[in-house]
């Protein structure tokens, strides 16, 4: 049985992924700094408001106050999402003594942010740690039914808790807590853009990468879907653009899709490349005939429908298992 799809609201994303995101489940978009995940996030979590559903975006990174201002260039609005400030404090950490922060740190709508940077308690600054978080994620699912839920990001839970022999266990059981409540949930990641793919990678249901390169025509950006568990998807590179309505894959509905994969189960998973027939062959002599000359020293002009060339070493075939 198909389980439903959820839309992201990404114009072209979602014919990439064959309709959108398997609901229930944790997904990784993955990127260098300042390719667009967090916009992507937000326009994912302004679709779902959008449509009556509630929402909820779990600030690591930027104070929710900047956030809401960087959004308001956008056509869409994030006023009704639910957010949570999981931002450290802003004075010194101090690992002593470990407070709960379950009465300081509550959930709001972005419309309510102030203005301002969040300030330290008059009590005390506060700890934050991985399972702190988790306790008032569990808290706020016991009182709300959420159907969309943003982590922005990843990398920042990786300095709430210290590296041991239990890495694995805690980002799995971080995701876990997400598939349990059966709330559809994209993880933000910063990555370079060549890179071995890490546990988040491993443990989550899918993930779609984000990549930025310059080239003669300056600053390209392109997105693929490194993996998609149980579902059939667009495997290319394509190309697209960040605009006032936000993210919109610029090739993917104008040009036939060139291969899917297979849905796959667990780590296995088999690729068929589809079969494009192309242009018939043209002989060299009518070829000399039809083609105007290009003035000494033009540069060549792309198509508009032509594939942007990906960026230097790029790996586009090793994803995460």
């Amino acid at each position: 049985m198909i389980r439903e799809k959820v839309k992201t609201g990404v114009i072209g994303l979602d014919d990439m992924l064959d309709g959108g995101l398997l609901s229930s489940r944790p997904y990784v978009v993955s990127g260098a700094p300042g390719t667009g995940k967090t916009t992507l996030a937000l326009q994912f979590l302004a679709e779902g408001a959008r449509n009556g559903e509630q929402v909820l975006y779990v600030a690591l990174d930027e104070p929710p106050n900047e956030v809401a201002m960087n959004a308001k260039r956008f056509s869409w609005s994030i006023d009704s999402v639910r957010v949570l400030d999981a931002t450290p404090d802003i004075m010194s950490y101090d690992k002593t003594p470990v407070r709960d922060v379950s009465s300081e740190r509550k959930v709001e709508f972005f419309r309510s942010v102030p203005e301002g940077i969040r300030k330290t308690s008059d009590k005390g600054p506060t700890d934050m740690s991985v399972n702190t978080l988790q306790e008032l994620l569990k808290q706020e699912f016991a009182t709300r039914k959420y159907s969309r839920v943003v982590v922005d990001s990843l990398t920042s839970l990786r300095y709430f808790y210290i590296k041991t022999s239990e890495e694995y266990t805690t980002i799995q059981s971080f995701m876990r807590l997400f598939s349990d409540i059966g709330v559809t949930t994209i993880m933000t990641m910063h990555v370079p853009e060549v890179y071995r793919p890490d546990v988040e990678s491993q443990f989550s249901r899918g993930e779609i990468r984000l990549h930025k390169w310059f080239d003669g025509r300056g600053l390209m950006r392109g997105v693929n879907i490194e993996k998609y568990r149980g579902s059939s998807h667009d495997e290319r590179m394509r190309s697209f653009k960040i605009a006032s309505d936000g993210i919109v894959v610029v090739e993917a509905t104008s040009k036939k899709k060139s291969s899917k994969t297979k849905p796959s189960d667990g780590d296995s998973g088999v690729v068929e490349p589809a079969v494009e027939a192309g242009p018939p062959a043209v002989p060299t002599s009518a070829r000399a005939q039809t083609l105007p000359a290009e003035p000494q020293g033009a540069l060549p002009v792309q198509a508009e429908d032509e594939e942007p060339p990906p960026p230097p070493d790029m790996d586009l075939g090793g994803g995460a298992p």
